[in-house]
């Protein structure tokens, strides 16, 4: 019986080793859905915070406004060439696993804010490169390499430009900021050196633009600033947050409403820095500081709207900004490596 046992054991070892050895070779691999800034570099993560990992570092640059690209595979940004003046913001895309970067454009301009045509083919994104320091909406097709400008074509007297633009699910609309004047016909007005800031919505191609709020009257006393919307899932609702850092939902057509139970919990005393749709509309996922804490900075927070639940994602000493998300499920593990060797302390990221 012992003979008969070890003759049975034998060929089973090499097996339980391949076994072993596929399992680990197989087995989950961390699957980002959140990219963010990280100070001044790139990185990936789980949706609950887990899986980070770095894809850009650098020394002489700064990397802003991560999105991903509708089928997960790729990520635009701008990067700042040179880190102390910030005078030249270029467009640039790359990999999901940080390889293979490209830079679309190159014109000393600064360029702004990307989001990506649903089909993947063209993004679009804010440049002064027309007109220094007063940017226009753009789009630049990615197998042509030609850009077109959308907005500041025809523009009234008061306008003073348009910034970050969001492109619709469907693809059909552009929701954007415009500055607005708050100076009267007359030249002046109550804070005539401040502009407001409200939300416009057009056609892809540029036309019918039209706000998404009615326009502050010229020469208002109290200035109107809204910030970076964001389409929903299901392109009926926007996303935004305004001067006070607080964080709004409006429908189209409808009203615009405060998300109170975040201040609520947290307080007024709040900055954001980037605010996006997650989970199919069904949460949001945002940067977030906290005046008064002693050091305080970015962190990143998802809210849940059914459950009103809050949860903290990141707790480091660097500013964490600009997330955004993607649906689909996307591994950061590099071809034929383990994903344990793609394991990243959180406390390790600034070496």
């Amino acid at each position: 019986m012992k003979r008969q046992k070890n003759v049975f054991l034998l060929p089973t070892i090499p097996f339980v080793f391949t076994f072993c050895f596929l399992f680990f070779s197989i087995a989950p691999v961390v699957e980002a859905k959140i990219v963010f800034v990280v100070d001044d570099d790139i990185f990936v993560m789980n949706d609950d915070g887990t899986g980070r990992r770095r894809l850009t570092k650098n020394t002489v640059s700064r990397n802003r406004y991560p999105r991903w690209s509708p089928d997960g595979t790729r990520i635009a940004f701008i990067r700042y060439m040179d880190k102390k003046r910030q005078s030249s913001g270029e467009l640039f895309i790359m990999n999901a696993n940080g390889k293979d970067l490209q830079r679309l454009t190159d014109n000393n301009a600064r360029e702004g804010y990307s989001s990506w045509s649903p089909d993947g083919k063209r993004i679009v994104f804010h440049s002064d490169r027309n007109r220094r320091g007063r940017s226009e909406v753009h789009v630049i097709d990615l197998e042509t390499r030609a850009v077109t400008q959308l907005t500041g074509i025809e523009g009234a007297e008061n306008e003073l430009g348009s910034v970050v633009p969001d492109w619709s699910p469907d693809g059909t609309q552009i929701v954007y900021g415009k500055f607005i004047s708050n100076r009267k016909p007359n030249g002046k007005g109550v804070a005539a050196g401040f502009a407001h800031k409200n939300i416009y919505v057009m056609s892809a191609d540029g036309e019918d633009q039209r706000p998404l709020f009615p326009d502050p009257k010229p020469g208002a006393k109290t200035v109107t600033m809204r910030f970076f919307p964001r389409w929903s899932a299901d392109g009926q609702r926007i996303l935004f947050y305004e001067a006070q850092g607080r964080l709004f939902v409006a429908r189209i057509g409808g009203v615009a409403h405060a998300i109170k139970d975040i201040y609520n919990r947290l307080g007024d005393n709040l900055l954001t820095a980037g605010a996006r749709w997650i989970e199919n509309d069904r949460a949001i996922l945002f940067s977030l500081k906290i005046w008064g804490k002693p050091k305080a900075n970015y962190d990143l927070y998802r809210y849940e709207f059914r459950t009103r639940k809050l949860r903290q994602l990141t707790r480091d000493a660097q500013d964490e900004k600009f997330p955004d998300w993607t649906e689909g499920a996307l591994s950061v593990s590099p071809h034929g490596k383990l994903p344990t060797q793609w394991g990243e302390k959180k406390q390790n990221i600034s070496q």
